[in-house]
């Protein structure tokens, strides 16, 4: 199993090494992350305001509490082991249908695992089955589709943060399966939702 999971991570970087990520456009004020979809400040979720629904401020931590709705996550993996392989990292995680979106690049490659039958305690998601994919198309590797194997990568997923540490904090991407490490990789994130009163 380690050593499948070694042939795909070094063949996924093989083919896409020549990659280019996306440019990084700015996001507006309060918001941060690949898709600037993570608050920062209470002002930023007063600007995303419609008229049926409010809001009023914004969580900003890696804690799960029992009113936690979606908490999405921007990070980076500068500064750590992952920082010239693994970029685009962000996740969202919807507690009311118990799933997680993790989006990420490798190395320059985008793709995304989606962790069901999640449960959320503190900083931590444990998701029992993940279904993984490329966000656009797949390359070919060896004579097969990138995406027939990632079809075929059916384990589980977690995120994991550091409790101690604001508002970014360390936290630890383990998809099964799809890491040459058996522990996942790591990314500096900053979590946020934006609540109403």
């Amino acid at each position: 199993m380690r050593r499948a999971r070694l042939v795909l991570c070094l063949a996924l970087v093989a083919a896409c090494a020549a990659a280019v990520a996306a440019s990084d456009l700015p996001c507006p004020d309060g918001l941060v992350g690949e898709t600037c979809g993570t608050c920062t400040t209470d002002k930023a979720c007063e600007a995303l305001s419609t008229k049926d629904t409010q809001y009023t401020w914004c969580y900003s931590n890696h804690t799960f509490e029992p009113d936690t709705q979606s908490l999405t996550y921007a990070c980076s993996t500068e500064g750590t082991d992952y920082e010239t392989t693994i970029s685009r990292v962000w996740a969202q995680c919807h507690t009311d249908i118990q799933k997680c979106d993790f989006h990420f690049a490798i190395a320059g490659n985008a793709l995304t695992c989606s962790g069901l039958q999640c449960s959320f305690r503190e900083g931590t998601v444990s998701c029992g089955y993940t279904r993984c994919g490329c966000d656009g198309a797949c390359p070919t590797v060896q004579g097969v589709s990138l995406g027939y194997r990632l079809e075929r990568l059916t384990g589980t997923a977690s995120l994991s943060c550091e409790q101690d540490q604001w508002p970014s904090a360390l936290c630890t991407i383990d998809i099964q399966g799809l890491q040459a490490s058996s522990g996942g990789f790591q990314a500096y994130c900053q979590a946020g939702e934006c609540r109403q009163d």
